[in-house]
């Protein structure tokens, strides 16, 4: 059986929360990348946060294996350029 390709979007999350807002950038799924459409997302520690609402999608579609893994990238840097030695 042939696996279904998955393609995402950049796109601009906001959270309300009270008297601010949380602002994030992700890589979401191309079918839940709508203006206005509120989304739940899982957190740092696997729990799911409800409440943010897509409020910008980018032009650009990429397959899930080209999506850059921010993590990754970041430890690279910090090993590149000896930030994450300890002292």
């Amino acid at each position: 059986m042939a696996r279904k390709n998955v393609f995402y979007r950049q796109c601009r999350l906001v959270k309300d929360m009270g008297q601010s807002q949380c602002v994030q950038v992700s890589w979401i799924p191309d079918q839940f990348a709508e203006l206005g459409r509120t989304l739940k997302l899982r957190d740092e520690d696997k729990n799911w946060e409800n409440g943010w609402v897509v409020r910008g999608v980018g032009r650009n579609r990429l397959a899930a294996a080209d999506v850059p893994d921010f993590h990754e990238l970041s430890k690279a840097h910090l090993r590149a350029t000896g930030d994450a030695e300890t002292a």
